[in-house]
């Protein structure tokens, strides 16, 4: 099954929506478009989860990346994930160190204040 993947720009952000399964097979094309973003000059990236059925070790890596890109001038956050894929996020302690709000109006609060 493809991913789908929709980008919303703001003034301030990007809202990233995911549909589907994030794993080993759509993974690539997620980061693709994630880098894409912040090769264009995007600081601020929501990434809403909302129909993302499931997340594998390979999306987390992906979360890694993009965190890592953005830490120190940007912000990347995660809203809307189910329960299977908040669990699978808690697990891998991902929660430490990342933002993740329960919906969208509450993600773009928190970003368009920082």
């Amino acid at each position: 099954m493809d991913i789908g993947i929709q980008i919303q720009k703001q003034d301030n952000f990007s809202i990233v929506a995911v549909s589907g399964k994030i794993d080993a097979i759509t993974s690539d094309g997620l980061e693709g478009a994630l880098i894409d973003l912040i090769d264009q000059g995007e600081k601020h990236i929501i990434l809403d989860l909302e129909k993302t059925t499931y997340i594998s070790s390979a999306g987390l890596r992906i979360l890694i990346v993009i965190t890592k890109q953005l830490y120190d001038d940007g912000q990347f956050c995660l809203c809307n994930a189910n329960d299977n894929v908040h669990e699978i996020i808690e697990m891998a302690g991902f929660n430490v160190f990342m933002n993740i709000y329960s919906d969208l109006t509450e993600a773009k609060s928190k970003v368009t204040d920082s």
